[in-house]
């Protein structure tokens, strides 16, 4: 690892004086962006939108694969290169990863001066401040919702769901199972690596807390729903058959699916290579309480980040401050993005863009934290999945999931005092 490392760091400091030569030739400001190729097709699009509006200001992107992106761009702020500029974060843990390592630019100052208002990004943003400022502008979500099968619903004469219990989840999956001709329908289906203990942050829980009943009601939904009820495959079936959660969901046979944001993009992307594809829509993840606000687990996603050692801070922060922009988060939205910021024009956009009439119920949904910015708090979940798994099909009791995950969870805590 330190040997490729070391090639990597030398490679990137032989082409900096390169790169650094094509800054001011042409009179303009040249920033360089560095993100993952993911992210290209709509990242372009609006760095040539902001370019068109800055003329003097030119963007120069470098697209990778999500793994190269992140060993590559350790390694640049590790070695204070000027030219890193502008940097694409995932989550809010590889921002503070940079952070450590010195690398990146804090914002909190550029934000007061430019006067962006942060609420638009929701009260989960005062969540993001570390050591008292901020080191990234979020332009992305994520979130779970409840995807549903319109064609199943209406063949059962089954009204479509809207803001429901987790009972009332429950009781639909049991109404939506059934076989037919040799065919077996499934109410709902949940799938074996969904990491996140959904319900548990609707009780303002999650897997750090001393208490961890919020964890025992979920994995007890979990169990009613795939060994009980039988309403929803089980792990040992899924495993054997290999099966992928989207091409399952799209062959018509399952009522309901738990997911993340990222299956309206790749359902359309279904769709455009013309891969059929169910009557779909989506609404709010299932909560206890339905009176109020719907929560969901999830966080801002994708940040916008500053090197520490850009030779440009203010050009970069003009951009940072274009992604922060209800113009950037329309076009986002437009192209089947879910943007952080929340407006009516990026829902009805976003609405558009989806194909569902329920797109707009995930911008209206309270984010509450999934990762909480503590050290091992990611091994902490491997645990819980781990334990999971075990319990559901049967190799150990609830009892013995709950004592195997609080004594896992206290080694990892220990192990990063």
């Amino acid at each position: 690892m330190k040997k490729v490392c070391s090639i990597l760091l030398a490679l990137i400091m032989a082409l900096l004086p390169m790169t650094m030569g094509l800054a001011e030739s042409s009179g303009k400001v040249t920033l360089h962006y560095y993100g993952w190729t993911d992210e290209e097709s709509y990242m372009t699009g609006l760095i040539n939108t902001f370019m068109k509006e800055n003329p003097d200001i030119e963007i120069v992107p470098s697209f990778v694969n999500h793994d190269d992106h992140n060993q590559k761009t350790v390694v640049m702020v590790s070695a204070k290169a000027n030219d890193v500029d502008l940097i694409s974060c995932d989550s809010q843990s590889t921002v503070l990863n940079l952070v450590s390592l010195d690398g990146l630019l804090p914002l909190k100052s550029y934000i007061d001066a430019a006067g962006i208002d942060l609420s638009v990004f929701g009260p989960i943003m005062s969540d993001l401040a570390y050591n008292g400022d901020y080191y990234g502008i979020p332009y992305r979500s994520t979130l779970y919702s409840l995807y549903y099968n319109k064609d199943l619903f209406d063949k059962k004469g089954i009204a479509y769901p809207t803001k429901i219990t987790w009972d009332q989840y429950l009781d639909l999956a049991r109404q939506l199972t059934f076989e037919e001709n040799g065919t077996q329908y499934w109410g709902g289906f949940l799938a074996d690596w969904l990491g996140a203990p959904l319900s548990m942050y609707q009780r303002d829980s999650n897997l750090l807390d001393d208490d961890l009943s919020p964890l025992k009601e979920w994995m007890t939904i979990w169990n009613t729903a795939v060994n009980v009820d039988k309403s929803h495959m089980g792990f040992a079936q899924m495993s054997a058959e290999n099966v992928d959660w989207l091409k399952f969901f799209c062959l018509g046979t399952t009522g309901m699916l738990i997911n993340g944001e990222w299956t309206i993009s790749m359902l359309k992307d279904y769709k455009a290579q013309g891969i059929s594809v169910p009557n779909w829509d989506v609404t709010y993840l299932p909560n206890f309480d339905v009176s109020g606000n719907m929560v969901s687990p999830g966080g801002l996603s994708t940040f916008i980040t500053i090197g520490k050692y850009s030779q440009h801070p203010e050009e970069a922060f003009k951009f940072v401050q274009f992604m922060a922009s209800e113009e950037a988060s329309v076009y986002l939205a437009s192209q089947g993005v879910l943007p952080a910021y929340a407006s009516d024009t990026v829902k009805a956009a976003f609405a558009e863009a989806a194909g569902a009439s329920g797109a707009p119920t995930l911008l209206d949904t309270t984010i509450k934290l999934e990762t909480p910015s503590v050290p091992g708090y990611s091994e902490i979940q491997t645990a819980y999945n781990e334990e999971k798994k075990l319990f559901l099909t049967g190799q150990e009791t609830l009892d013995e999931l709950m004592q195997n995950v609080t004594d896992r969870r206290q080694e990892v805590l220990d192990a990063n005092k």
